[in-house]
């Protein structure tokens, strides 16, 4: 969420820096907010699918040492899928937003914009993770 909020003070550098509002970009500039928001992207994606990804890569990578032989399929929960594809998917399409801001060094004030609208889905599909 934070990394939406510095996409957020991209699009309204302008209007900020007029009201004389100390956002991040405003400070130092579109290029290091993008970045940081790259970063924040980062950390969001992680922490979304780290809880899955800690409980499932262990339990993958036990039930496959002692998987016998010929079996070549590792049951996950419904929930379990669910829960990380949920959390891949919407960290992903998150990371993906701010880095196409990122690529424009945060001057696209319209891609990021569409950054803001479209993260939503995957702040949502991230949330629906947890359910």
């Amino acid at each position: 969420i934070m990394c939406r909020e510095i996409l957020m003070d991209i699009t309204d550098c302008e209007g900020d820096a007029k009201a004389g509002i100390q956002t991040l970009p405003v400070k130092y500039g579109k290029q290091m907010a993008s970045r940081v928001a790259m970063g924040w992207s980062i950390v969001a994606c992680a922490s979304a699918c780290g809880e899955s990804l800690v409980k499932w890569v262990p339990m993958g990578i036990s039930r496959l040492m002692t998987m016998p032989s010929g079996s070549d399929t590792i049951p996950l929960t419904v929930a379990a899928t669910r829960k990380l594809v949920l959390s891949i998917v919407g960290g992903g399409l998150f990371a993906q937003k701010t880095y196409d801001v990122l690529k424009t060094k945060g001057d696209d004030v319209l891609l990021a914009e569409k950054a803001v609208r479209d993260s939503l889905l995957g702040v949502m599909l991230v949330l629906f993770s947890f359910m």
